[in-house]
């Protein structure tokens, strides 16, 4: 259903001043037109929140022979000469996730950028499917920590960074798409089609939520992901 492109184009970069790794992969489906008429035309999507997350919209579990592309994948990155995180993974869920929820309805987290995980070896993968004006990937690192990668050692800077959100309510509005008072953007990701990207889930991020995206998940501008999470080692 979904086969993996044997001319995969792959760029491994980092986030600057740390050693916070971002990998960058083009035209990873070979048959990326029947992803999309999958993704677009035939996919089941749950109500908010289904699954568990704070994410802000629908989503439905991608299909077996997307994780079979996904394993693949993982099988090709571990033959590049940085690969070697990838020759022991083990898969987690990948959500086709549509951005659904109005910025006026955020919850006062959701306008904040978010971590995936605590531990060092959780991962998370972004398969963009919408061209680069419906927004890509922001990554931030919270100002009242120098770190970029969080921990369970930061515990009490979460906690303090999360009331800090709060007491701000009033003038948070919205998806955060830039640096504000709290958080610093240290770099980007354009979106793509057919670009997926890969970094460590303990690196605070948020999608770039654009001007032009229509939260109506039938709409050709709707921002259309496929969300992966996954361990290493």
């Amino acid at each position: 259903m979904f086969v993996l492109n044997s001319n995969i184009q792959i760029q491994l970069t980092y986030i600057p001043h740390s050693n916070a790794r971002i990998w960058i992969i083009d035209d990873v489906v070979d048959n990326f037109h029947e992803m999309l008429d999958y993704c677009f035309n035939k996919a089941y999507f749950n109500p908010i929140g289904a699954e568990g997350t704070l994410f802000p919209g629908v989503r439905d579990e991608m299909p077996k022979p997307y994780y079979q592309l996904i394993s693949a994948l993982f099988n090709r990155l571990a033959m590049h000469s940085q690969g070697r995180l990838f020759k022991r993974y083990q898969l987690g869920k990948s959500w086709l996730s549509k951005v659904t929820v109005l910025p006026e309805n955020l919850e006062i987290v959701q306008t904040m950028p978010h971590f995936d995980s605590l531990s060092e070896n959780h991962m998370a993968a972004v398969h963009y499917l919408n061209e680069n004006h419906l927004g890509g990937t922001h990554f931030y690192r919270y100002k009242g920590s120098s770190k970029i990668h969080l921990s369970h050692d930061d515990k009490d800077t979460i906690l303090k960074m999360v009331e800090q959100v709060k007491q701000s309510a009033d003038e948070r509005r919205g998806y955060i798409n830039d640096s504000d008072a709290l958080f610093e953007k240290v770099f980007s990701v354009d979106a793509k089609p057919n670009r997926l990207i890969l970094y460590a889930g303990n690196i605070m991020h948020s999608a770039n939520i654009t001007s032009v995206v229509d939260f109506d998940k039938s709409s050709p501008n709707n921002r259309t992901t496929i969300n992966s999470f996954f361990t290493i080692g």
